[in-house]
Parts: structure tokens; sequence; C-alpha cells
């Protein structure tokens, strides 16, 4: 769920070693599917009822997805899963195992993690991160595995801090900007004090 009242700042993390105590596995009713040929569609369903998107319609999400990420569809097939419910069939989350450069070489990155708003608070986040991060180990890409967020996502902040993620003080990626002084300031604002403290002393350069 996104808090649109919270104030935007770019916010970089970073994990150098996963923290596999956070990891959750599937629950019974769950299972992921890999991105097929034609999922753009079902990945801006679930972004948009993931809160992204606002006042974009489904033909400019859809078409950002393939610009950004179509290019590389054999990567996609790899990369990119879906959490679905067993029963229904319904898509409920999404997220992508992707990659950025930086310098002259790529580094891993938690891409446009995403749970349908019906199911927050479900535990359904986790499970994908663990999935996504099993991606990465399985291709041999857990050196150092990177995310951009923001603080009305001080939640999620919280989880990626159990998967061992650290806010990055001054590092980034790709074209990402690093807004930590002032990211900190607002997320202090709205996470618990013992949250919030671990995440500061925490943090890494």
């Amino acid at each position: 769920m996104i808090d649109d009242s919270i104030e935007y700042k770019n916010i970089i993390m970073r994990c150098e070693r996963i923290e596999k105590t956070a990891y959750r596995n599937l629950s019974s009713g769950m299972e992921i599917e890999f991105f097929i040929e034609g999922m753009e569609a079902v990945w801006a369903d679930v972004q948009r009822r993931a809160g992204e998107f606002k006042d974009v319609s489904d033909t400019d999400i859809m078409k950002y997805f393939i610009e950004r990420f179509g290019v590389s569809k054999s990567e996609l097939s790899k990369r990119c899963i879906f959490l679905k419910e067993k029963v229904t069939g319904k898509y409920i989350g999404t997220c992508i195992a992707w990659f950025e450069p930086k310098g002259k070489h790529n580094v891993s990155v938690v891409h446009w993690l995403a749970v349908d708003d019906a199911y927050a608070g479900k535990g359904y986040a986790r499970m994908m991160i663990t999935q996504v991060l099993e991606i990465f180990e399985k291709l041999g890409e857990t050196d150092r595995i990177y995310l951009h967020t923001q603080p009305c996502s001080y939640r999620a902040i919280k989880l990626y801090s159990d998967f061992g993620f650290c806010m990055c003080k001054k590092d980034t990626y790709g074209t990402a900007m690093n807004e930590y002084a002032e990211a900190i300031e607002i997320l202090k604002k709205h996470m618990t004090e013992e949250s919030f403290h671990k995440l500061v002393r925490m943090s890494v350069e």
C-alpha cells in the first residue's frame, strides 16, 4: 500500500550477505509463475492494484514495461515472477530479479516488488523476495544486490532490512539517485523506534 502523503525521496539499499533466516516458503495455496509473452498486461494489472502508476493508462504501463524490460524477454522468462492463487488463478504479486549497470559491470537489482493491496500484510511480499533472492543464488549473482525504494514504502524497507539490505549513504547504480539524508529524516517519523535505529545502525557508504 502506497501512502502518497509521504514525501518522495530516492533510497538505495544494498545487500552483501543475504540473511536467510528471513526466508519464507510459499504457502500451500500459492504458486510462482515466470513471465511468458503477453504477461505485460498481468504485470500492469498487479502494479495498479498495488497502488502504482496512478493516473496512467494500462496501455502506457505496458508500454513502459516493454520499453524497460522487453528487449530482454529471454531474461524476463527466468527473472520476472508472478505470485498466483492456485484455486482462483488470480495473480496477486510480482517482482523481478533484474540487473543494472554500475561502472563497467552489471549488478543485481530487486525490481518492482508489488502485492495487490487487498492481500497486503499476509506475508506474500516476503515470499516473493525469498523467491527472487533464490533466483539470484541460482544465477550466481549474489555478490552485491541492490534495490531502489522510497519513504512511503517504509514497511517494505523494514522487510528488506530483515533480508540483509542496508540503506546506502552515497552508493548507487545505473541512473538511480541517492537522497539518504533527506529520506532518513522522513523515515524517522513513520517507522517504529526500534526499526528506525536498526536501519541507521546498519547503513553503509
